[in-house]
């Protein structure tokens, strides 16, 4: 009997390592982060889709290592080298709410029937257009994390409301994932001018001093077609980066997720309208009538030359 006991001990210790359970951290939801409402947090914005669909909160403390879009939003000018300076790109909220000023970092632009694309903005879609997302991210020079981690889901059908379902959010939502490692340059290559702030977390998995790179801004793009089945209306697209430190305190299994809370980054909720295919032309009368005459014409001549 109590060698049965420890088997079934045996077992289930097992069957938790392979399970979503990390130890290193689990999610933490906004509600249940510290001072919740102090009005000090930045906010997702989605609302609701013409379909209905309700978006879980995103939430972050700071974004004093790690941002979306060019620092300096809203007239705050801190060059973010300083890991204690004030948050740049969003202003505090104290929930998520409809608009952000700060959100300022993606834009899209789409492609004509000639596949010409045009300026980057935030343009109306089309079912079956190509669009280019284009992500720019800020980071600080200083910080002993990894790297920073960019994500973003779009609600295609508009009913899903990136949804924590599982270990991981939809596949089909998920538009783009990118690791940006703090000792590479905008290009992920190990080259070039680098700080004098020493990278302990990567020092000491390599055993020799690491530090930081000088590259503090890249854009990051991706190209997909708007499905066929997706919503004709409203419907939402969510962005977010944030450190590995952040992710191994906040998210279980390293996972960046859609809602929840993480103490450093940022996330930016955009609205997406799509419309439907406009109809294939049909020709009027009146040019069904040239054509025939015109037709008829050229019948007629060739039996005269004959």
């Amino acid at each position: 009997m109590r060698l049965n006991f420890i088997k079934c001990l045996a077992v289930t210790a097992t069957l938790l390592c392979f399970s979503s359970v990390s130890f290193a951290g689990s999610v933490t939801s906004c509600a249940s982060a510290a001072n919740y409402s102090d009005g000090t947090k930045d906010f997702g914005d989605a609302t609701t889709s013409t379909k209905g669909g309700t978006y879980g909160e995103a939430c972050h403390e700071t974004n004093a290592w790690q941002q979306l879009g060019s620092a300096g939003a809203n007239g705050i000018t801190n060059t973010m080298n300083d890991a204690n300076s004030a948050n740049e790109g969003w202003n505090g909220e104290a929930s998520q709410k409809a608009v952000d000023t700060g959100d300022n970092g993606v834009s899209w632009r789409v492609a004509d029937e000639n596949g010409v694309f045009g300026a980057y903005g935030q343009p109306e879609l089309t079912l079956g257009q190509t669009v280019e997302f284009k992500f720019d991210v800020t980071r600080s020079q200083k910080g002993t994390h990894e790297f920073d981690r960019l994500r973003a889901w779009v609600d295609w059908n508009g009913e899903d409301g990136f949804n924590n379902s599982g270990s991981s959010n939809s596949a089909s939502e998920r538009l783009i994932t990118k690791t940006w490692a703090k000792n590479k340059n905008s290009n992920d290559k190990a080259r070039g001018v680098y700080t004098t702030n020493k990278n302990t977390d990567l020092s000491n998995k390599k055993n020799r001093d690491i530090f930081n790179h000088t590259d503090t801004f890249r854009s990051y793009t991706v190209t997909t077609t708007i499905p066929m089945d997706a919503i004709v209306g409203d419907t939402w697209m969510r962005a977010r980066i944030v450190c590995e430190n952040s992710l191994t305190t906040h998210a279980s299994n390293m996972n960046l997720l859609a809602t929840g809370y993480h103490d450093q980054g940022e996330v930016e909720d955009y609205k997406l309208t799509i419309n439907a295919r406009p109809p294939t032309p049909v020709p009027e009368p009146t040019t069904l009538l040239v054509f025939g005459t015109a037709l008829i014409g050229l019948v007629l001549s060739r039996k005269k030359a004959k």
